[in-house]
């Protein structure tokens, strides 16, 4: 009988396992977005936030346009199970300067959203 009571939990347990298995593969997508990122005063200040950037777990790729009035556009593409825009705003906001690393000089140009009239 004991025999019996372990095969049943472990297919309990196999049953669980792969419905959480599928519940997980199922919720991850893979995002792109683009960030405009304001205060950049040189040409190291994109690779300096890249390069923090791909060291976050769920991100995959960055690019970045050329520095416009101080101003460059991320595209960033990332797992969606793994992270998301609100921490990788966070992160480049949190990247520290290039020149000074005490400094955050780094910030995300947000859209204003607009108001229901």
């Amino acid at each position: 009988m004991n025999r019996y009571i372990v095969a049943a939990a472990l297919f309990c347990a196999a049953t669980i396992f792969s419905i959480d298995t599928r519940a997980q593969a199922t919720t991850d997508t893979v995002k792109k977005i683009s960030v405009k990122v304001t205060n950049l005063h040189c040409n190291n200040d994109m690779p300096t936030i890249k390069k923090r950037l791909l060291n976050q777990e769920g991100i995959d790729k960055v690019e970045f346009t050329d520095i416009a009035g101080e101003t460059s556009v991320f595209t960033i593409v990332y797992h969606s199970s793994v992270t998301d825009q609100d921490r990788i705003e966070k992160y480049i906001e949190t990247t520290p300067g290039c020149d000074a690393q005490d400094e955050t000089p780094y910030r995300v140009k947000r859209s204003r959203k607009k108001s229901a009239q």
